[in-house]
């Protein structure tokens, strides 16, 4: 078959048409750093970054969930820590105040336990996000505490509000107010019992605190569990999240030496073929003229 000049020049375009795609492939690779970017680059390695990239984003909403349990149970912390230091003060008040006869004394500190009663509700009825945090599953519109002066009266219910941290893994956050309700009743007895001046009434008001102050503690202490066991899991989630973007740059990422030796390769080759081709065109338009 007889090779003409058409033949060969179209031979060269076609050499330096795919030496330059070949060259601007490992270009971009270069310059975003991924060897995978689309199915066609490489439809195994593809599938199996797009499964870990969704693994990934479950992970993150998990880490979320977790975030915002932990900020719950916080708020709900710091606010039994202030019940648990009114009904300390309350306590000492009423030993303080047991063996004191002065009227206007007793008066006063009636008045600050009255106070500290009231703090002491203001704390059960906190809210986080615009939620109550002891209300059980009743999160809005209602108090979960109402005070009338006289009782305390838990409005909420025992429902437990929890976070999803895994498939189907869910933690509970919220600490529910009927737990230690009775705090309020104790603390009301002692006020009462100190207006009263009835000394046998004292007596029976601070053992009712003693009785309610361990649960108290008790209900503090579960709330310091689930946000230990929040953050066991956030710490376990964070090395996932790790080892998956780890996973998922394995599958996509393009290793640079090699990237740079191929890049060179194809530059010298791209380079090598301009220079024959314009020599070959050179001879052709030379033999054309002769």
């Amino acid at each position: 078959m007889r090779v003409t000049n058409s033949m060969i020049k179209d031979q060269i375009i076609d050499y330096l048409m795919d030496s330059g795609e070949g060259l601007s492939s490992v270009q971009k690779q270069l310059s975003t750093n991924k060897e995978v970017a689309r199915s066609s680059d490489d439809p195994v390695r593809f599938e199996r970054a797009g499964r870990f990239r969704s693994l990934l984003a479950k992970n993150e909403q998990y880490l979320s969930n977790i975030e915002d349990g932990i900020a719950w149970i916080r708020v709900g912390t710091e606010s039994l820590d202030v019940m648990y230091e009114a009904l300390q003060q309350i306590r000492e008040l009423g030993q303080q105040t047991r063996s004191d006869a002065a009227p206007q004394s007793r008066e006063q500190v009636v008045e600050y336990v009255e106070a500290l009663i009231e703090e002491m509700v203001l704390m059960g009825n906190t809210k986080f996000m615009g939620k109550y945090v002891f209300g059980g599953t009743i999160t809005k519109d209602t108090d979960p505490f109402t005070y009338d002066g006289t009782t305390v009266t838990y409005d909420g219910n025992d429902g437990e509000i929890s976070r999803k941290v895994g498939e189907d893994t869910y933690l509970q956050i919220n600490t529910i107010g009927s737990e230690f309700e009775d705090i309020f009743a104790a603390a009301i007895a002692l006020r009462d019992a100190l207006d009263a001046s009835d000394g046998s009434a004292i007596d029976a008001a601070l053992a009712q605190i003693d009785t309610a102050d361990p649960v108290l503690l008790n209900t503090m202490t579960r709330a310091g569990s689930m946000q230990r066991k929040l953050e066991l899991t956030r710490g376990n989630l964070e090395i996932a999240a790790v080892n998956l973007e780890a996973y998922i740059s394995q599958e996509e990422d393009v290793d640079l030496a090699e990237a740079i030796l191929q890049f060179n390769a194809k530059e010298l080759g791209y380079r090598a073929a301009l220079e024959s081709s314009t020599r070959m065109m050179s001879i052709s338009i030379l033999n054309h003229l002769q």
